[in-house]
């Protein structure tokens, strides 16, 4: 379009422009505001890509060998802490070594040599002091095993096994093949250290030059079989229950019942026989415990001295007896691994020491005499005498009971036989 004249002169227009801040500053709106926040991470997300994609390789292989430094390191510690422990238990078990005891594996733990010293006594201090302790001087849980002799030391020659052989018979009647030489060395081994024997055939020879009673003890006390166990066999303690009692009970005699355990050993079989006694109680026909005696008698001192104890482990308390009369007859005591017999028990019963090579006139009659899986140990000789002696030991009517493979051959006519489905019992003829 033209125009003609005065051309007009554009008035100026003032702008007015708001800073970006001021718009900032205002409230944004829901969506304005999700929109602002993907930017700002996406712009954050992107300046941190462009940032790793300059980053230059030498960076990374370096922190690459950081870490595997940093492996190497906690390997090194690991392996120097194994070793450390490694190093405190060799100097634990040689402390105790050097002290002449054994290593004790459960109280080597690392950081704990204080304590090992309080067990680096020597082996006959801390035999003493655990005998004493658990009254169990043979039981090799409770007393550390000694050094092992040399085959040197524990071999029993030809000429010194013979000697005591004979000797063994005539003062035990316990009778030793040919080829037991072994024998004599497991059992009699043990014995060298406490005499201060360098081999077992001095020890042999000491023993049957009988110049130390407590030796010549002790090596016939380790010849001696001392293996028995709670209710052995069973059927001796029916018959005794349903046989013996009731036929004792039928003769109408208020006089004392007395029972005799021959070579009873640790106490097992006269403390059995007892339990079975106080069992009856319930029973119509029974015998009054007060008026029954039981006799315990063995060669040991040893064994004699530990049935007066009643003290019984664990392992021993396994073998033939319930749980049901572990509990009702025995009693707890400090130690949680030995139990004392019960006192109404052990009140019926009397030990004395007896070989049964020797005189009975001390003994008296009985109306019952076990004597079970001992005759065994003797030749025939010393069977028949020592059933001899059994026979004017019971009274009129008396039963004899004897090991399942023990008869009474020699004397049969003077026993009654009575099969008691299972087992076998004797009765005196009257």
């Amino acid at each position: 379009m033209f125009f003609f004249g005065r051309k007009k002169k554009p008035q100026e227009e003032t702008l007015t422009v708001k800073p970006v801040q001021s718009k900032l500053s205002e409230p944004l709106s829901e969506s304005r505001g999700k929109r602002v926040g993907a930017l700002a991470r996406g712009t954050r997300a992107d300046a941190s890509f462009v940032a790793k994609k300059k980053e230059p390789e030498e960076a990374t292989l370096s922190k690459a060998q950081s870490f595997e430094e940093r492996v190497q390191a906690a390997r090194a510690r690991l392996q120097a802490a194994a070793e450390k422990k490694q190093s405190e238990r060799l100097a634990a078990r040689n402390l105790a070594n050097n002290a002449g005891t054994k290593p004790f594996s459960s109280a080597v733990r690392s950081g704990m040599p204080d304590r090992l010293r309080n067990i680096g006594r020597p082996v006959d201090e801390l035999v003493r002091q655990a005998s004493s302790r658990a009254k169990f001087p043979r039981n090799p849980d409770v007393v550390p095993q000694a050094r092992r002799p040399s085959f040197a030391e524990s071999h029993v020659s030809d000429m010194a096994f013979r000697r005591f052989s004979a000797y063994l018979q005539e003062k035990s009647g316990i009778v030793l093949a040919d080829g037991k030489q072994y024998l004599v060395s497991s059992r009699l081994s043990p014995l060298l250290s406490r005499f201060h024997c360098d081999s077992v055939d001095t020890l042999v020879t000491r023993c049957m030059d009988e110049t130390n009673r407590s030796l010549t003890e002790e090596v016939i006390d380790a010849m001696t079989t001392n293996e028995t166990l709670w209710f052995r066999d069973t059927y001796p303690y029916l018959a005794l229950q349903n046989v013996i009692v009731p036929d004792l009970v039928m003769r109408g005699t208020d006089r004392e019942v007395r029972i005799w355990s021959a070579a009873c050993s640790s106490g097992q079989e006269p403390f059995s026989i007892a339990i079975t006694i106080l069992e009856m109680m319930g029973r119509m026909v029974h015998v009054d415990p007060s008026l029954v005696k039981i006799i315990g008698t063995d060669l040991s001192a040893e064994m004699l001295q530990r049935c007066r104890e009643g003290l019984y482990d664990a392992h021993a308390l396994s073998r033939g007896l319930t749980a049901e009369r572990r509990a009702k007859f025995f009693k707890p005591t400090h130690n949680p691994n030995l139990m004392r017999i019960d006192p109404r028990v052990s009140r019926m019963v009397e030990f004395r020491p007896l070989n049964l090579l020797g005189s009975y006139a001390l003994m008296g009659r009985f109306d019952v005499i076990f004597c079970r899986n001992v005759l065994i140990y003797f030749n025939n000789d010393v069977k028949r005498q020592i059933l001899k002696k059994f026979l004017y030991c019971l009274n009129p009517g008396g039963y004899l009971i004897l090991g399942a493979t023990e008869t009474v051959a020699g004397i049969d006519d003077k026993f009654e036989m009575i099969r008691c489905h299972p087992g076998i019992i004797y009765k005196l003829r009257t």
